[in-house]
């Protein structure tokens, strides 16, 4: 299982701007409770790599969950971990 750093750096990237929405409602059904940690702009497009975010305390998620789940509905993810590289393009 694959997980976020906890309290690093990371990002959740989409294909299209539209999936931004559904890829949170996926995290909602497959854990509630990690739902109520997920940062507001964790999940973005492809565009905005290698960006990433702070992700707090969302580091439970089963990530090789959540990619499955996205990809059987057609929507198509890549989650990076930069682990505590905030910074990961330099």
């Amino acid at each position: 299982m694959n997980r976020l750093t906890h309290k690093g750096y990371g990002r959740i990237y989409v294909d299209k701007p539209e999936n931004i929405e559904a890829v949170k409602s996926l995290i909602k059904q497959l854990d509630e409770f990690e739902f109520d940690y997920l940062p507001k702009d964790l999940i973005t497009v492809f565009t905005d790599y290698p960006s990433v975010v702070y992700n707090h305390k969302f580091s439970d998620m089963d990530m090789d969950k959540l990619t499955a789940a996205c990809w059987d509905k057609g929507i198509f993810i890549w989650v990076f971990d930069a682990q505590d590289n905030e910074y990961p393009d330099r």
